[in-house]
């Protein structure tokens, strides 16, 4: 983030490298159907890319200005959220490989809380 300057700036270059780069292994395993196959999901792709901008762009503004450990921790729960939204949603299995994923994000969160004065 140094080079950047801003941790907008650090944000958009690092979506303006990855960007163009993460479809190439889609075209390549695709080819020329890719396009005719995105069409009709294009305005809810851009719309996932601007949330997923700003969602980061967010964690990284408050891990540049605030306390990093209770940030990465409050980070940490989010995903055991989106596990249960995953679980109660959309019907996925929350078996015993999430159990101990989510044991150890939370043993994480509780060791970051700890160790934080």
């Amino acid at each position: 983030m140094h080079r950047s300057q801003t941790v907008i700036g650090y944000i958009a270059w690092l979506f303006l490298c990855q960007g163009p780069v993460l479809p190439l292994p889609a075209l390549d395993r695709r080819g020329r159907p890719l396009f005719a196959q995105l069409k009709p999901a294009c305005g809810i792709g851009l719309t996932g890319g601007v949330i997923s901008l700003t969602a980061y762009g967010l964690v990284i503004r408050a891990q540049a200005h605030g306390d990093l450990a209770t940030i990465a921790a409050l980070r940490e729960t989010s995903i055991r959220i989106a596990a249960l939204i995953a679980t109660l949603l959309f019907r996925e299995r929350f078996g015993r490989l999430r159990l101990t994923a989510g044991a150890a994000v939370l043993a994480g969160i509780v060791v970051l809380e700890l160790a934080h004065p």
